[in-house]
């Protein structure tokens, strides 16, 4: 299922999403194509193919989901 969150408040702060849920047979996994955080200036793009990016994105993950179900 593809998604697309306009904000998104988490522990780590506030976030803008998009990406696809995959439903595997015990769990769900998320593939994001896009992601943001609110910083002091407005919106900042979060690499999502970088190892720090991915270490934020992996933090969430948990929230997103519950968000999405």
């Amino acid at each position: 299922m593809e998604f697309s969150i306009k904000r998104l408040k988490t522990s780590l702060g506030t976030f803008r999403l998009k990406g696809k849920l995959i439903d595997t047979h015990s769990d769900q996994e998320i593939s994001f194509a896009e992601a943001e955080f609110m910083g002091t200036d407005g919106w900042v793009e979060i690499n999502t193919e970088s190892e720090g990016g991915m270490a934020i994105l992996n933090q969430i993950k948990p929230e997103v989901i519950e968000h999405l179900i």
